[in-house]
């Protein structure tokens, strides 16, 4: 797996944008930009947490400058805010189901669970008591949490019509992940969901990025 991480910012109102730079500063852009030589690549995971949901003002000598993460309860935030993009240099592979079943299988009832997919396509719990969900750059792709025999131990892995309608809302959730290059991506609805060979075909044949020209 080859990817690495892009920042970039936007009001919540308005058609600015920028990005960040290899520097520190910011360059302004147009939405959806392809990447400059000296936009900043980042690959480590904490540095990248760290820019996940920063409030930034406009700053005369950097671009932006950073005032702080959003809380986990403001729900009414506006102004600029930056969040950050994945780029994949190569091949994105199927999740596999049997993965996932094993995972809830294992998973101890009476804890609260957050099932996810990460950046490699692989299945995993993630006990929230313990690890933060909330700017987790290793999270592709998330459920709800659970802690209930219904939904994960062997009980909820034997339940076949459960385990396949989650299956497929999880691989809906990766194609989405892949198309959009976004973290943390709920699940959709079944119902809003067209096919589970449908989203397999179209994960079969997404293609990764190349790296920028410097």
């Amino acid at each position: 797996m080859k990817l690495f991480f892009s920042v970039g910012a936007m009001p919540q109102v308005g058609k600015k944008a920028w990005r960040l730079q290899d520097d520190g500063t910011w360059r302004s852009c147009t939405p959806g930009e392809p990447l400059k030589e000296h936009d900043a690549k980042l690959t480590d995971k904490k540095e990248v947490s760290n820019w996940i949901n920063v409030r930034l003002v406009e700053d005369k000598e950097t671009g932006l400058k950073a005032k702080g993460k959003v809380r986990l309860f403001d729900f009414f935030v506006s102004g600029i805010l930056s969040y950050v993009t994945v780029h994949r240099l190569s091949p994105a592979p199927v999740p596999d189901k049997a993965q996932m079943i094993n995972a809830i299988a294992q998973a101890e009832v009476g804890k609260p669970w957050l099932l996810y997919i990460d950046l490699a396509g692989n299945f995993r719990m993630l006990n929230s008591d313990e690890t933060p969900i909330i700017a987790n750059p290793d999270i592709a792709v998330r459920g709800e949490i659970a802690s209930s025999e219904a939904f994960i131990g062997k009980q909820a892995a034997q339940n076949t019509e459960k385990m396949d309608e989650l299956y497929l809302q999880f691989i809906a959730g990766w194609l989405t992940h892949l198309e959009t290059r976004r973290l943390s991506v709920f699940i959709p609805e079944t119902k809003d969901i067209h096919s589970l060979e449908d989203c397999i075909e179209k994960i079969k044949a997404w293609k990764h990025e190349e790296l920028p020209n410097t």
